[in-house]
This record gives structure tokens, sequence and C-alpha cells, in this order.
């Protein structure tokens, strides 16, 4: 009896030895990669093509040149001396880009650590979610990466976009895309944002907007302007990278409609809770030829309260913010507690025009950027009744008031303003 359980044990443990052996090639790695067999596309570009259909640039790492540290960091042309070179292919379609890159490049492409989708304006405004769409159904796509619309041609754009403080033209990348934390200027959608804003009715994306920096003068006198006037293309400056980034592009569906310039972009962000902190310049109410400089913080997210009347939609939005007092350029005493109401009503006047000229610019465009339909699709109890409303054509007859609050909190590290002799 013994024997027989014993016999038994032994044949199931063989049974399973065996089993595991027959199906250990079926688990193996005969697909795996090491990567320093691998060529990661760092960034893409895509435009109308010359040649076919898209003129696809990908901007490809070097390795060796980015872990040595030497070395110019790529070079015009993307001659391959540097931390990345450019390869231009005119395809069919975007992924077509992969396999005519290996009849060219000796090792397996990779978009796996992708940073930049940069899609031409001329593209953008004839509709892009037949290149969008692919992408993110492929495996080694990664929504985390940014998607980004440039003034002129993607390929001069990635080619000569030359990093200045970094050899690591990846990190360079990430790096630039994270500017949204630390301006009001830039757009904060990811590409996973990007796609679903573009498939929700309640709201229009913005992506960012690029371009290589001008090298006329663009501006014929030196009258003041708001430093959030410009958009990318036509910032003043001389010197630094060949790349600016600034302003956003407005699409409905896949279509670009218009731009943002970096004040618009600032107000889209206080009402989705993604401005961090800026600058403000303020006139003095008192010396109308100086300037008041205050920081602004969220002192919480704005409330938007909506009713619909009528089929029409009447929304009331509340902003609170904060700040400090940085520079008084007149040396006014605005400090006194019974004085800094000034202070307060002159930014609050301020923010209000912004606030209103992008309500303009979103009523112009007919694009609700700023994501009320968000709020106004709670009013609905199904999905199916939300998608009746036809917030896209409601939203342009919209009644919107807007309450603006902002408080000093600091008056910085003066505590009282005594005048220059």
């Amino acid at each position: 009896m013994y024997n027989a359980h014993l016999s038994k044990v032994l044949r199931k443990a063989l049974m399973v030895v065996m089993t595991g052996a027959l199906l250990l090639p079926l688990a193996g790695c005969y697909d795996y990669t090491e990567p320093d067999e691998r060529a990661w596309v760092m960034a893409i570009g895509v435009d109308k093509g010359r040649q076919n259909v898209l003129t696809v640039t990908s901007v490809v790492a070097v390795p060796k040149a980015i872990a040595g540290g030497g070395g110019q960091s790529g070079s015009e042309g993307g001659s391959g001396q540097g931390g990345f070179f450019t390869i231009t292919f005119d395809v069919p379609t975007l992924l077509s880009t992969l396999e005519l890159i290996n009849t060219v490049v000796d090792r397996r492409v990779s978009l796996s650590h992708t940073k930049w989708f940069v899609f031409s304006r001329e593209l953008a405004e004839e509709g892009i979610g037949a290149y969008v769409a692919p992408l993110v159904r492929f495996q080694q796509f990664r929504r985390s990466s940014q998607l980004l619309i440039c003034e002129g041609r993607a390929e001069d754009f990635l080619t000569k976009g030359v990093p200045q403080l970094e050899d690591n033209v990846g990190k360079y990348y990430e790096l630039m895309q994270q500017g949204w934390r630390y301006t009001e200027f830039i757009p904060f959608d990811s590409f996973h944002q990007f796609y679903y804003k573009s498939e929700n009715p309640g709201v229009n994306p913005v992506a960012p907007l690029a371009a290589r920096g001008a090298k006329e003068t663009i501006y014929t006198d030196n009258s003041f302007k708001p430093k959030g006037y410009y958009q990318a293309g036509r910032i003043p400056r001389k010197g630094g990278s060949e790349i600016e980034i600034m302003g956003g592009a407005v699409f409905k569906k896949d279509r670009m409609v218009g731009t943002l310039n970096g004040d618009q972009v600032g107000v889209q962000k206080i009402f989705f809770g993604a401005m961090k902190r800026t600058l403000l310049n303020v006139p003095d109410p008192y010396h109308p030829d100086k300037y008041i400089i205050v920081d602004v913080l969220p002192r919480q997210k704005p409330r938007v309260d909506i009713n619909i009347t009528g089929g029409r939609p009447k929304i009331t939005a509340n902003v609170k913010l904060e700040g400090q007092i940085l520079s008084i350029q007149s040396g006014e005493n605005y400090e006194r507690p019974d004085r800094l109401y000034i202070v307060e009503d002159a930014v609050q006047e301020l923010i209000f025009e912004d606030i209103n000229d992008t309500i303009a610019k979103s009523k112009q465009l007919d694009a609700d950027f700023l994501g009320f339909g968000l709020h106004a699709q709670k009013l609905f109890p199904t999905w199916p009744q939300w998608s009746a409303y036809n917030w896209e054509e409601k939203y342009k007859d919209a009644d919107i008031t807007v309450n603006v609050d902002y408080k000093v909190r600091r008056t910085g590290l003066v505590h009282e303003m005594v005048q220059l002799r």
C-alpha cells in the first residue's frame, strides 16, 4: 500500500518536471534585445510630405556620446557628431518610419523613451487625428510624452534645436517639457490629457506652441508690452537655444483652430488649478508710468457654478488668489494696512481683464478650452443626455460672470517704503 502511494506521488512529480521542461522554452526571452543594441528615438517631428504623404523626422540619441559627456550636443543637419543625430523619411504613415529607420541605422529602433511628438502648424490646421490615434494604440508609446505644435516645419525645428546645457538630448526635452511648472506661459497637458480632452465634448485641448527663435527684429517700438503678450517665434531676444515654447495651440477635436498668447495660457491654467505662481507687473494707480510688481498664487481652486435656463448656460466663476508685494517702483507707501486695498484692487482689475480677454478668445474660436463644460456635464444624470445637449453649440451663447479676489499676504522684506535721496 505504501509503495503504491509512493509510486503515485513520484509519477505526479515526474509529470510536473517534464511539463516544466517543455514549457520553459516558451517562456524564454526570444525577442529580448540588449539596451546597447537599441536605437532610442527621443523626439519625432511630422510635416506634410514632399515625396510621400508625410515627412517624419526622428531624433535618435547617441548613448556613447551622452555617457562620455563630451563633444557638441548634436549639429546642424544631424551629422551624428555629438549626443544625437536626426534622420528624415518621406513615408505613407507615421509608424512606417520605424521600419525604414532600420534600413539605415544599425540598431533596433524603439519609441519607448520618446519625449516629444512635434506636428507642424500646417499639418495641425488640417487635422492630426489620423496620426495621433495609431500612436495611442501602439505598445511602445508612452502617454506621458508631450505633443507640441511648431511654427514652420517640424523637421527644421528638431534638426536645429540644439541643447545648450545638456549633453543628453532626452533630458533636454524632458526639462523643457516640465517648464509649465515654473512659468504660466506653457500649457500643462501631456499627450494623454490632450487625447482625453479631444474626445470629451465638454472641453477643448490646448497643446504647447513652439518655434525657432526669430532672427530679425519683430517689434519696431519700445512701448510697454505685458510679458505674457508673446507667443513662440515672436519673443524679442538674442542668444540661448534655437527653441522657444510659449503660448498654446487650441484644438477642436483633432484640428487646430487658433493660438493663445502667454497670458491666455496662464488664465487657462488658473481654471484647471495648474497655475503654480506668476509675477505680475501692475500699473501704479497713482503713478501711471510706474509699476507695482507682485507675485500671484492660487488661494484655492476656482469655483465654477453653472445653471441652465431655457437651454442657455449661465456661468459664474469665482477666482481667489493671494501673493506678496515684490517691488514698488514709485516708492509710494502702499504697505500700510489701510492702503493695501489699493494694490489689491489694481491686481484684481488686471487679472479680471486678462480673464475676460481669454473668455472672449474662447468664444471667438468657439472652443471651450477653459473647461466650463466639465462642470456643466455634472448637471446631466446620463451621458446620452449630456451628449444630446450639445455643449459645443451652446457654449458660444453662454452668459459668463467672473469675480476675482486677490489678497496681499506679505509686503516683502521692506517694512516701510522710504524715498531715495
